[in-house]
């Protein structure tokens, strides 16, 4: 296995879904495409997980840049989830439940999505 190749197609993997999330996800396709990207990375991420660490001293930079690109991604998620929770929000509110505490405020909802908001 040739570590340069498969860290760089990390990378390459990456850099696909992240221009896919600025658009955001407003078709099918779009979601098709990100789990796809998705399996990619843990396929060669397993390939990966299974040398040692000074196998992957030469690669240092292109770690780094995987780092933080998929920083960048997990935010930019994170923003199209929250962007998708509040559009089914509003067309379903029944779906959520508020949780009030003993002086009456709201002190959690939860989502259709399963997390916390």
């Amino acid at each position: 296995m040739d570590i340069k190749e498969e860290l760089d197609n990390i990378l390459k993997l990456l850099e696909e879904e992240n221009v896919l999330l600025k658009k955001g996800i407003a078709e099918s396709k779009t979601a098709d495409r990100l789990f796809e990207i998705s399996e990619q990375k843990r396929k060669i991420l397993a390939k990966i997980a299974k040398l040692e660490a000074k196998d992957l001293n030469p690669c240092r930079d292109t770690i780094k840049k995987i780092e933080e690109l998929n920083k960048r991604n997990s935010i930019l998620l994170l923003n199209n989830i929250d962007i998708l929770e509040e559009t089914v929000k509003t067309l379903i509110p029944e779906e959520y439940v508020d949780v009030y505490s003993k002086n009456g405020k709201i002190s959690q909802n939860r989502s259709i999505f399963g997390k916390k908001v």
